[in-house]
């Protein structure tokens, strides 16, 4: 089976993407970092051929992408002190976890954290926003080997994907920002400045 190939801003998407979330198809879509894959984090079947195709554990969380950032705060608990820090983040190429509320899937909760990205990308402020429905997702590549950027790679490698989004794309993955720690840390890339600070402590005089 050869997937649906579109453009992210084509005038059908939008219907197929909710036709992907209520089937429980998979669609790969891209990102500001790289291209995802992914579908509607509570349908069983969707997790379960991206973890197969992957090979990924069921164990390992999926993020959660939104289309807005007043979006993350129907799945996550954003404390006071953060708040300002969030709002500056996203949208943008982090990945933050978050303490989770009971609405999160649980395919993006471990530990009582959920890990929430809203892109910097057009795909994600017009169509997801729009739709305000959020997708599952993790990188287009199999476990432990770099994310694939070329569609037809993708499509070779991953066939049995349903639905393929292209659109620009970055070249690195989000950095991985807990938030949940006190002070944050990063998982994976570089704390940012306006978080490193919080790490740092106020400068003495």
């Amino acid at each position: 089976m050869i997937p649906t190939v579109l453009a992210y801003d084509d005038p059908r998407t939008p219907g197929l993407i909710l036709e992907a979330l209520e089937t429980g198809l998979t669609l790969v879509f891209p990102t500001d970092t790289v291209y995802g894959v992914g579908g509607n984090p509570w349908d069983d079947a969707a997790l379960q051929k991206v973890r197969r195709l992957k090979g990924r554990s069921a164990d390992q969380p999926f993020t959660l992408h939104l289309g807005s950032v007043d979006a993350v705060e129907a799945f996550a608990v954003v404390p006071d002190r953060h708040r300002a820090s969030v709002r500056s983040l996203l949208p943008g190429p982090y990945t933050l976890l978050l303490a989770a509320r009971p609405s999160a899937p649980p395919s993006a909760v471990q530990s009582g954290a959920v890990g929430v990205r809203v892109p910097d990308h057009p795909f994600f402020a017009h169509v997801m926003a729009t739709l305000g429905r959020p997708l599952f997702g993790t990188s287009v590549n199999p476990h432990g080997r770099p994310p694939l950027s070329d569609v037809n790679e993708i499509i070779d490698q991953f066939p049995s994907i349903d639905l393929v989004l292209t659109g620009p794309i970055g070249r690195t993955p989000s950095d991985i920002i807990d938030m949940t720690a006190d002070p944050p840390r990063a998982v994976r890339g570089t704390l940012p400045p306006q978080l490193a600070s919080l790490r740092d402590g106020p400068s003495a005089n």
